[in-house]
């Protein structure tokens, strides 16, 4: 998740960090008001966490949803504006600091390219967006205005992967097993992106050298997209990973192991 300001490099500050983060040069401490663009199973999370904040600073101002019952209910619980798309938001000046992207995959540079235009920093549910070339364009349109751009990768913050990075030395050898059930969620993209991703980040991080290598094979198999996969990754410092991804698992299994 993302970083408090006070604790991020000033160089990933946005530009009103230093007066609500009650900097010493700013006369007044204000709230860092935020927005939540869909309301489904992860966006929920992120409302319900937001809502708890409020005695960090944090106010919960809006939430975005076409969905009308959904819209309704986010409404009623939270006690807050919610609008049919980013556009209407946008348009009744709420202020906003920052906003979560929780929306399917597909929408996420639609979405995220409005809301960096508009001056809002944003936490994007990964994976980042659904090509490397949105991709590239989200990471530019931040940099060109200023603007926080940060990816929910949040398996590398489980405490297991905390506590044995700063304990590696050579890693040589990865085998990852990233396993579900299948469910009608997220089938707008495969499962490389879906479910592999968590483990791709972790791995790339303890590797700590560059890819020469990726081999990988998939296949759809209750969807139009891949639903099993297995990669192969080699490393210049002679490390080799194996992943296997699957959300047609008949159970759910976690499991990273290295040596």
């Amino acid at each position: 998740m993302e970083l408090p300001a006070k604790e991020r490099p000033a160089s990933t500050l946005g530009a009103n960090d230093a007066t609500r983060m009650g900097h010493p040069d700013s006369e007044v401490r204000r709230e860092l008001r935020v927005a939540v663009v869909g309301t489904g199973a992860f966006g929920g999370n992120h409302l319900r966490v937001y809502g708890e904040l409020v005695d960090e600073g944090v106010k919960l101002a809006a939430a975005i949803e076409p969905n009308a019952a959904r819209a309704a209910e986010v409404k009623t619980r939270y006690g807050i504006p919610v609008f049919e798309s980013v556009a209407a938001a946008l348009d009744a000046d709420l202020k906003l600091d920052a906003a979560s992207v929780t929306v399917p995959t597909v929408f996420h540079h639609e979405v995220t390219s409005q809301l960096l235009a508009a001056g809002v920093d944003c936490l994007v549910e990964k994976p980042i967006a659904a090509s490397l070339a949105e991709a590239d364009e989200l990471i530019a349109l931040a940099a060109k205005h200023g603007r926080v751009l940060q990816v929910g990768h949040l398996e590398r913050f489980n405490p297991a992967v905390l506590a044995i990075e700063p304990k590696l030395t050579r890693p040589m050898f990865f085998e990852a097993h990233r396993l579900s059930v299948f469910t009608p969620r997220s089938l707008d993209v495969d499962v490389v992106l879906d479910l592999m991703i968590h483990d791709l980040d972790i791995v790339l991080t303890f590797a700590g050298s560059p890819v020469e290598e990726v081999r990988a094979v998939g296949l759809p198999v209750l969807s139009p997209k891949v639903d099993i996969a297995n990669v192969r990754v080699e490393f210049e410092s002679g490390c080799v990973a194996n992943f296997t991804a699957s959300r047609v698992s008949t159970e759910r299994v976690r499991k990273l192991r290295f040596f």
